[in-house]
C-alpha cells in the first residue's frame, strides 16, 4: 500500500535538501517543492542512490505565489517548510520577491494557510535560533546582513500561529482535526556528516 508523502518546500538546497535525502534514505515517500525543478532534482539525484531515488517526486511551487501552493501540499501526511530569503537588502525597486519579508514572513504564512486548507495532518516550519532573542549577537548579525530577517521571522511563526489558530476555531472538527504545528529553531547548520547535536532545547512559546 502506497503512504502519502511528505513534502518538502525549499527542497533545492540548504535544509530543505537535507531533508528530502533523509527521508528518502529512511524510505519515506518525500515530495521535493521547488522553484526550479531541475536543479532541485539535479542536486538530489546527486546525493542519492538510484535505488532511493523511486521514494522522491518533484513538484514546481513558489511561496511568494500563494496559488501555487495548493496542489503542492495536497494529500501529504505532513509538509516540512524549509524556504527562506535568497536575496537580502533590496531598494523597492529592485525587490523582485526573494527578500525576507516576501519568504520568511507572507511566504510561511501562505504554506500555514495551503495547509490547514488541504488538512494537512501535521505543518512544520523551519525558523531560527534567537529570533526572540534581539540582543543576541546572532540575531543581531543575521539581521544586520541579511535584511531583517529575524524579524521577518518571527513574523512569519507568529502570522502562521495566527492562521492554523484561526482555521482550528472555525472549521476543525473530531473527525478531521486541525494541522498540527511544530516550529524548529536551529543554528549554524552546515552540510557536514552528521555528529548530533550539543543540546536540544524544547519550548512552547518561550523565548528561542
Amino acid at each position: 500500500m502506497e503512504c502519502n508523502p511528505v513534502a518538502v518546500i525549499g527542497a533545492s538546497r540548504g535544509t530543505g535538501l537535507q531533508c528530502v535525502l533523509a527521508l528518502a534514505r529512511k524510505k519515506v515517500p518525500c515530495r521535493a517543492v521547488a522553484r526550479d525543478v531541475s536543479a532541485c532534482q539535479s542536486a538530489v539525484f546527486a546525493a542519492l542512490s538510484a535505488p532511493l531515488r523511486k521514494y522522491v517526486s518533484f513538484h514546481k511551487a513558489d511561496v511568494t505565489e500563494p496559488g501555487t501552493l495548493s496542489p503542492a501540499v495536497t494529500d501529504c501526511l505532513g509538509v516540512i517548510n524549509c524556504a527562506t530569503a535568497s536575496a537580502w537588502w533590496r531598494l523597492p525597486f529592485q525587490d523582485e520577491g526573494g527578500t525576507p519579508p516576501h519568504v520568511d514572513y507572507h511566504g510561511a504564512v501562505a504554506v500555514a494557510g495551503a495547509c490547514a486548507a488541504a488538512r494537512v495532518p501535521r505543518y512544520v516550519l523551519v525558523s531560527s535560533a534567537a529570533v526572540q532573542r534581539p540582543s543576541d549577537w546572532f540575531h543581531v548579525q543575521r539581521n544586520t546582513m541579511c535584511g531583517r530577517i529575524m524579524d521577518w521571522k518571527l513574523l512569519g511563526e507568529q502570522g502562521t500561529v495566527r492562521v492554523l489558530d484561526a482555521v482550528a476555531r472555525s472549521s476543525a472538527t473530531p473527525s478531521e482535526p486541525p494541522t498540527s504545528l511544530t516550529i524548529v529553531r536551529p543554528g549554524a547548520l552546515t552540510d557536514d556528516p552528521p555528529g548530533g547535536p550539543g543540546s536540544i532545547l524544547v519550548e512552547s512559546g518561550g523565548e528561542g
